[in-house]
């Protein structure tokens, strides 16, 4: 699922340093300096943020001068603000916009930060229509400029200053530290935000685009996109300075094991615990009574299933166990999806369950430990 990103690009500069003294000339600090960084922003930093997010996406820029916002930063403080405008020649890139088919791309976003390049934002909407691409609009002009649109973001104060509040499409409306309301076919949705040490908001509305364009190329339902959104941008606010989200931001890393787990282990415990360490969330997944018995003889298994996933739900690294009736459970990783599949060492990448639906991690077995040792040394 293509997207294209369409709008101004901004660079944003940081200087950073530390300071000892006021000057003598004016009530300021003298800052000395240390460092410089420099990124982009602007639908830069949406198209950094989707590529950095594995989406497929496209980004149009034709000019090769684009406007600059310099930040000083001093002792951790923000200064000032220095910008150097660059107003786009809107003409040349409606022109450019209307000789190029956009039939492949499902999403276009138009990020406009009012600085030229989306002066002729209806014709450019209009053009896209005709190739069936939903258009999403993060504005900074009235809302007359961006009819035609699939979607709006306008924050709070848009809403109101830039005519949305007769906007009869979807519409997503941000404002900072409250929660997100969305209407989007008609439902409406309300998705609550975290609080959090808030940094430097720089970015936050480019990453809070991309993490629900991210959601939508994954067909995620419109409240998943809006969460994932809420995430990114929540993320983003406190890092200094403009921040590209990873998946890990957006979305927990699911690694999934399976087993008996009859009678608990040293080599259980490694494999479990090595499990967690690879992602955020560990699911596991056990055989039924009837599943073991089909598996292991009519003697097992030694525990029942009641004390089998108790046992299991208590230790540190489990995040959830959910039971299977099969004899394996490759249904329960259908329905599941992990990012990772981790077995011991007795098996090769091949022999795994669900190979073929996720990445597989072999973890080494432990010599000395197994259920079946236990029991016969029991006995």
């Amino acid at each position: 699922m293509k997207v294209l990103v369409l709008g101004d690009i901004i660079i944003d500069t940081y200087i950073y340093g530390t300071s000892s003294r006021i000057s003598p000339e004016a009530p300021v600090p003298v800052v000395t300096y240390k460092r410089e960084v420099q990124t982009i922003g602007g639908a830069g930093l949406v198209y950094e943020n989707l590529k950095s997010l594995d989406v497929d996406v496209e980004l149009v820029d034709i000019f090769d001068e684009a406007s600059v916002k310099t930040r000083v930063i001093c002792d951790g403080h923000y200064v000032t603000r220095i910008d150097n405008d660059y107003h786009a020649d809107s003409k040349q890139y409606l022109d450019y916009i209307l000789s190029r088919d956009f039939s492949d791309y499902e999403y276009v976003i138009l990020s406009d930060y009012n600085k030229g390049t989306l002066d002729e934002s209806l014709k450019i909407i209009e053009h896209l229509n005709t190739f069936g691409c939903k258009v999403i609009v993060d504005p900074k002009e009235h809302a007359d400029q961006y009819k035609g649109a699939w979607l709006v973001k306008p924050n709070y104060k848009e809403f109101g200053d830039f005519g949305f509040t007769n906007w009869q499409g979807n519409i997503i409306t941000t404002n900072a530290g409250d929660n997100v309301v969305a209407n989007i076919d008609n439902v409406v949705y309300d998705i609550p935000v975290d609080s959090v040490e808030v940094n430097d908001v720089t970015g936050a509305g480019d990453c809070f685009l991309a993490g629900f364009v991210y959601g939508l190329t994954k067909e995620y339902s419109y409240e998943k996109c809006l969460q994932l959104a809420v995430k990114g941008s929540t993320e983003a606010v406190t890092h200094v300075g403009t921040y590209k989200l990873a998946v890990s931001d957006l979305e927990d890393r699911i690694v999934f094991t399976n087993g008996v787990f009859d009678i608990l282990h040293t080599g259980h415990f490694e494999l479990l615990a090595k499990a967690k360490s690879l992602g955020n969330k560990l699911i596991v997944g056990i055989n039924s009574d009837a599943s073991v018995q089909r598996l292991k003889g009519k003697n097992r298994p030694i525990n029942d299933l009641g004390k089998r996933v108790k046992q299991l739900e208590m230790l540190p690294w489990v995040d959830e166990v959910h039971v299977f009736e099969q004899d394996t459970p490759y249904e329960l990783i259908k329905h599941i999806q992990p990012n990772l599949i981790v077995k011991g060492g007795d098996y090769i990448v091949e022999t795994v369950v669900g190979h073929d639906l996720a990445e597989v991690y072999i973890v080494p077995t432990v010599d000395g430990y197994s259920t079946t040792e236990i029991i016969e040394k029991s006995k």
